[in-house]
């Protein structure tokens, strides 16, 4: 088998051709750094390596193997893990200057059980500082590039991941995701990337910065995979979607043995809301692809749920700046005021990050986010699945702040969508973050490529806890999308 074929296989065939011996693990995981080796100066994906460990827990699953020994579903197959992750003896930096020389001394309990199935960390991948931005750029290993084209971002925060996905130097990895930071470089980058329900999968070891003695996102932030194809997402859910051993307040999901069929789908659906401009020619994609799925059958419904986008991209705002921000004092948000109120008077969601909090404003927002959850709820039993766009644009030009307020970045500069003016963080968080406050699973998937050749995709967002559904669900709607071959794929 030629190396190219070795790296664009699903994890799943990887673990399956280990396991009967027509790969070996060695020949596997040699055959990515190679190509990390060959491509990963152009993209830079993978920023720490871990290859002398691989490469000899390579060799151990080889002879576990011919001694009848099999550690479980990964057995033998190589992955990579977002750089906020903490990783026993691998470092670990979220990008942080403060961080660079960070070796942890435990794993998070999302990389425990992925080692528990016999999973091999080839490397860390590139992300933004604190994984706080949505490009994955920062001054501990520098920016990393769009597989698609080099000068456009891969989008953020787990850039890296997809990156290194989409050219063929990992089969599969994990990020996480507080304002879209799983679906937006999914999308960017042409590949799938999950957002499970709140609480399904542990948070715990998670690196924040250092000088908050306690990690503060006690909600919205999840864990979730990146791959690239949705049975691989679904593969990998039901490895890390369950308690550990240091984590019991772990949801438990119905694993999902419906059969899925077309016919039988009702569909919500938007191209726009919340009065976020949207580039014409993802509009034109997303309509393109409802009417194939009318043509198969499918019942599709322009709709838009019946939230207040406006309040929730606020309600956001507030529990990030309270939880996130909890070791900035109320007077030093206040002289900050100044210099944040003008840049940020159009991004809802960051006026409320900045502004001084109070136990009362953290009831507040407890309670709106009670109400939105179920109206997302009943405005989901009426439909399958809700179709919408991941973002205002596709992967756009590398974007510089133009001045940073602590490790959060301002950009003064606008994006833009049919010409329009939009401001960087609502283009690009407008469209993810009102259901991370409504904490549904999200699927982000690639439906075809635009005129300029880079991926177009959409979130496809199902009920609380019906993660593993929604996974099914989107294997079948998969079908009648454009299938993308990537850059480095022959």
């Amino acid at each position: 088998m030629s190396q190219n074929t070795i790296l664009f296989l699903s994890t799943q065939d990887l673990a399956k051709k280990i396991k009967n011996v027509e790969l070996t693990s060695y020949e596997v995981v040699t055959a990515f750094y190679s190509q990390i080796e060959k491509y990963n100066s152009m993209y830079n994906a993978v920023i720490t390596l871990n290859k002398t460990e691989a490469l000899k827990r390579a060799k151990e699953a080889d002879v576990a193997l011919s001694k009848g020994q099999i550690w479980g579903k990964l057995h033998g197959v190589p992955i990579t893990i977002k750089d906020n992750y903490k990783t026993k003896g691998i470092k670990t930096t979220s990008g942080y200057l403060t961080l660079k020389d960070n070796i942890p001394t435990e794993n998070a309990e999302i990389v425990k059980l992925l080692l528990a199935e016999g999973a091999i960390i080839i490397g860390k991948t590139n992300l933004s500082v604190l994984a706080m931005d949505m490009q994955a750029t920062n001054p501990v290993f520098g920016t990393t590039n769009n597989p698609w084209d080099t000068t456009k971002t891969c989008g953020g925060s787990s850039g890296g991941c997809t990156t290194a996905l989409a050219t063929g130097m990992t089969p599969l990895s994990f990020g996480n995701d507080l304002a879209g930071s799983l679906r937006i470089p999914s999308a960017y980058c042409g590949v799938y990337g999950f957002k499970p329900t709140f609480g399904v999968v542990s948070i715990q070891g998670i690196q924040t910065d250092p000088k908050e003695k306690v990690n503060g996102l006690k909600s919205l932030a999840v864990a979730g995979p990146l791959a690239r194809n949705i049975e691989d997402l679904e593969f990998a859910m039901d490895i890390i979607a369950g308690n550990t051993e240091n984590d019991k307040r772990i949801i438990a999901l119905n694993r999902c043995s419906d059969s899925i069929y077309i016919k039988e789908l009702t569909i919500a659906w938007t191209d726009e809301f919340g009065s976020v401009a949207v580039d014409n020619e993802i509009k034109e994609k997303i309509k393109a692809y409802i009417s194939k799925l009318e043509k198969a059958g499918a019942k599709c419904n322009k709709i838009t749920p019946p939230i207040d986008f406006n309040k929730a991209w606020k309600t956001w705002g507030s529990f990030v700046g309270m939880q996130g921000g909890y070791s900035t004092s109320n007077f030093v948000k206040w002289m900050g005021l100044p210099f944040t109120k003008g840049v940020l008077k159009d991004v809802p969601m960051h006026q409320n990050i900045v502004k001084p909090t109070s136990v009362e404003k953290y009831m507040t927002a407890v309670n709106i986010q009670e109400t939105m959850i179920t109206e997302m709820d009943n405005f989901l039993s009426q439909y399958d699945v809700f179709i919408c766009p991941v973002s205002s644009t596709k992967a756009f030009n590398h974007h510089v702040p133009t001045k940073n307020y602590g490790t959060f970045s301002i950009y003064n500069e606008p994006l833009l969508a049919n010409n329009e003016k939009v401001h960087y963080y609502m283009a690009t968080q407008g469209y993810t973050i009102p259901f991370t406050l409504t904490e549904n699973p999200v699927l982000s998937m690639p439906i075809s490529l635009g005129s300029d050749s880079l991926p177009i995709g959409i979130q496809l967002i199902g009920k609380r806890c019906s993660d593993f559904k929604l996974l099914k669900t989107g294997i079948e709607l998969n079908k009648y999308a454009e299938k993308l071959i990537l850059p480095l794929q022959k």
